[in-house]
């Protein structure tokens, strides 16, 4: 089962994260809120651009290194 570890308020942060996670061996998916059809209404009811997805064994340790990135690239 997958579990969102961050809400990415846009692509290219939402696959930053994901090839961070990759590159600590968690397996990592985007899936953005946005469909055409609805034009950005589901990004602006959700703040974000969308999820960055992990399994949920890993989602604790992902939080983790998610959290340590962005005090780091702060």
């Amino acid at each position: 089962m997958l579990k969102s570890v961050y809400v990415a308020p846009d692509e290219f942060t939402a696959i930053t994260i994901k090839e961070m996670l990759a590159s600590r061996d968690i397996k990592a998916i985007t899936r953005r809120y946005e469909t055409s059809w609805l034009d950005g209404l589901p990004k602006m009811m959700k703040g974000g651009w969308g999820d960055v997805l992990v399994d949920e064994q890993d989602a604790q340790q992902a939080a983790e290194c998610i959290q340590e990135f962005l005090e780091h690239s702060a």
